[in-house]
């Protein structure tokens, strides 16, 4: 599949988005079932299949076997990059879950992974459509309501007018839109951040020349997952890292980041990407013990600063 040649006929008329799945199979297979209750004619995905919780590999099964056209997450990134043995994410004890991924998954399932492009265009014509996990050459970019809008109008600096570009990453849904613009962020499937547990995703209808986004939750078997999640061989190699995914599963709140930043503090380090530097267990052994989840408060990342955040 072509980033640069529309993935979807001009006339498509309703887009089912999912992102962020993180490795939840049950929360995958709970979307995918609501999405075909939907009447929508396509389903696409916005990176980030893998890590976060056990079915890493069950996860990009599905994907492929359905065909679903899909772009890559910073976690398929972070995969490709250990195909160099002297990453240092192979000596980081705060990267052993996506070391157990990269494993885990066949051959095949790399070789797939490693090809999936950084931005799909959707839709051209008349309203244009265009998606990537985070930013346009930014994987990991963070674009909130507290993006400058000087911004903004660099990132929409090279795209046609009336283009509507879908990011994903923050695991939050919010949207905004602009005279020439608009900018919808879907919410995840598999790892929810917002406080609600069920699974999230986008279907976008066709509104006159743009789209109108429809933001939907699904139930589904949370306690299984976390249960399966706990008794796998993921989680016992992913260690204190494994244990803050499965607690952002269970609450459906920021554990990763206030840990890191908690984590940044004892080893006197600023400035630093969540996770980005290479601790060792020790590390993280002893800013578990002295880590406290209520002394950080619950945010919203269009609302309020992440911690330590640049």
């Amino acid at each position: 599949m072509g980033a640069d040649q529309p993935v979807l006929e001009s006339d498509t008329r309703s887009i089912a988005i999912i992102s962020d799945i993180h490795g939840n199979i049950r929360a995958l297979d709970a979307v995918l079932a609501d999405i075909a209750a939907q009447d929508v004619e396509r389903v696409v995905c916005n990176g980030d299949l893998i890590t976060g919780s056990a079915h890493a590999a069950e996860v990009v099964a599905r994907i492929r076997t359905l065909g679903i056209p899909c772009t890559r997450g910073n976690h398929e990134r972070y995969l490709a990059e250990m195909d160099d043995p002297a990453d240092a994410k192979w000596r980081a004890a705060n990267w052993t879950p996506t070391q157990h991924d990269y494993i885990s998954l066949t051959p095949g399932q790399h070789a797939w992974l490693r090809e999936l492009p950084e931005l799909l265009w959707l839709c051209d014509g008349p309203a244009p459509l265009v998606m990537t996990h985070g930013a346009p050459g930014n994987d990991s970019a963070r674009l909130t309501a507290q993006t400058p809008p000087p911004e903004w109008r660099n990132l929409f600096a090279d795209f046609p007018a009336g283009i509507t570009l879908v990011g994903s990453h923050l695991h939050w849904f919010w949207q905004t839109a602009q005279s020439d613009y608009r900018f919808v962020r879907t919410p995840s499937v598999g790892l929810p951040l917002d406080g609600d547990v069920r699974a999230g995703y986008v279907i976008l209808r066709r509104n006159g020349d743009g789209w109108r986004a429809e933001h939907r939750r699904v139930g589904y078997d949370l306690q299984t997952e976390l249960e399966a999640f706990r008794a796998s061989d993921y989680y016992q190699a992913s260690g204190i890292v494994g244990h803050l995914f499965w607690e952002e599963l269970r609450t459906a709140r920021w554990w990763l980041m206030p840990f890191f930043a908690h984590l940044r503090h004892l080893c006197n380090i600023s400035n630093a990407a969540p996770g980005g530097f290479g601790y060792s267990h020790e590390d993280l052994a002893a800013a578990w013990q002295t880590f406290d989840h209520s002394q950080y408060p619950e945010y919203n990342p269009d609302q309020g600063a992440f911690p330590d955040a640049n």
